[in-house]
């Protein structure tokens, strides 16, 4: 099974943790992580039988990282779907890492935007 998708950005733990020490609202933060999750899940294109895989798919309201779900009692098969099943000759589509990858240009465009206006409206820039 391959890796999820995972782009670091070098410093935003410091900056997390400075935000925090400064009293800054992390909520902020939560809403900026789920913002650049959504642009995933708006990405994203699975396969089509149903809907429900694709009804699944959904934003995560993490204050350090992003994430993006996908799957649960009525689409249990989205980890199938996306990785494959390599013992029951099933390939993977992966449809989350192809829009993760699509959308990294502006997941970071979107995180340097959000960061600074977090700094601009807690007097820290």
């Amino acid at each position: 099974m391959a890796a999820p998708v995972t782009v670091k950005v070098e410093g935003l733990n410091k900056t997390i943790r400075a935000l925090r020490q400064s009293g800054a609202d992390m909520q902020d933060m939560k809403d900026l992580m789920h913002e650049i999750g959504t642009l995933i899940v708006n990405a994203a294109q699975p396969p089509v039988k149903s809907g429900a895989l694709a009804g699944s798919i959904r934003a995560g309201r993490g204050a350090t990282k992003a994430v993006v779900r996908a799957g649960g009692v009525k689409a249990k098969y989205a980890g199938v779907q996306n990785y494959g099943w390599p013992a029951r000759n099933i390939p993977g589509t992966r449809f989350l890492n192809e829009a993760a990858e699509a959308q990294k240009g502006n997941a970071i465009s979107t995180l340097d935007q959000g960061i600074g206006e977090i700094l601009r409206r807690n007097d820290l820039q």
